[in-house]
């Protein structure tokens, strides 16, 4: 069923080419980010084999063959995937249940520890090093764990999520400095009374992006945010 996608595919390429030999104008500039590359995998146009690939990654980890293939090294982790704690506390006033340790106009900090559960700091901390693993990027660690709170400047007002980093150098330098060379967040998603996890991993090197979401039942997206999940 493809074989006419791909002729149609490389007969428009042939066009625009040849609609960009007779034209004097100049090319669009390049743009910020490359596009999300996609990994290669076997079978991947089959939906069963898919599905089936990222209910044992997310679900089975280091005992499934498909975790190992396509992160085996972030595939050991056994987060929890639930505990007795609630995953966030929250005051009367849905922000935070906590001091502020750093604040901006747009954004204010909180320390992760006393309000991200532990199994559930536990559980994002895993799922953000396969992402890390996907796109070739270096492991967080559970302590350089931060808690953002969207002001009434920002651009989502309330919006809460968690900043995760390689090193305490590298949180300092972020927070406080401005200094991302690689970007890691997970904003949590309300909707429909269940809390989805929306991933954003940006590297300002080779300037990509990634972004996943994980629903509340462990459902990867894989290239999507949470916002656009039906």
């Amino acid at each position: 069923m493809r074989k006419p996608f791909f002729i149609q595919f490389f007969a428009m390429l042939a066009l625009v080419f040849a609609m960009t030999a007779c034209s004097d104008t100049q090319p669009d500039a390049e743009p910020k980010y490359k596009p999300i590359p996609e990994k290669k995998t076997d079978n991947k146009g089959d939906p069963d084999t898919f599905d089936r690939r990222v209910q044992a990654v997310m679900n089975e980890g280091s005992q499934s063959q498909e975790g190992q293939a396509e992160a085996p090294q972030a595939s050991k982790a056994r987060p929890p995937n639930s505990g007795r704690e609630p995953m966030v506390l929250l005051d009367t006033q849905n922000r935070p249940l906590g001091e502020v340790v750093h604040h901006k106009d747009k954004m204010d900090y909180y320390e992760c520890k006393g309000i991200i559960a532990p199994w559930f700091q536990e559980l994002i901390v895993a799922e953000m090093n396969y992402f890390n693993e996907l796109a070739d990027l270096p492991f967080v660690l559970s302590e350089n764990c931060i808690v953002t709170y969207g002001t009434e400047k920002s651009l989502t007002p309330g919006r809460i999520g968690v900043q995760l980093f390689e090193t305490r150098k590298e949180f300092d330098k972020c927070v406080r400095n401005d200094l991302c060379p690689v970007f890691r967040t997970v904003n949590f998603v309300p909707i429909n009374k269940s809390l989805m996890r929306s991933y954003f991993i940006s590297n300002t090197n080779s300037k990509e992006i990634f972004q996943h979401c994980v629903t509340d039942t462990g459902k990867w997206h894989r290239n999507s945010t949470c916002y656009t999940i039906d």
